[in-house]
């Protein structure tokens, strides 16, 4: 059985960052994402899923990865 990742590097959310964020599902990415832009940018939850800073790009990345899954 194979394990299906989800991976993207922070830098294509618009931050200077080469972090890998991956999971299985989307719920794992935004969890590692979210917790990553915390730790390592210092920014808060509400400025990643909220705000039009590069921070909502865990949904805006994510939202671009999933459209095009099927290409």
């Amino acid at each position: 059985m194979y394990i299906v990742l989800i991976k993207f590097l922070c830098r294509e959310t618009g931050l200077d960052c080469n972090f890998i964020i991956e999971g299985e599902t989307e719920e794992q990415v935004l969890a590692v994402g979210a917790e990553h832009a915390m730790k390592a940018h210092g920014l808060k939850a509400e400025e990643i899923f909220l705000k039009a800073i590069p921070c909502n790009f865990l949904c805006h990345t994510f939202g671009k990865i999933s459209s095009n899954k099927n290409v």
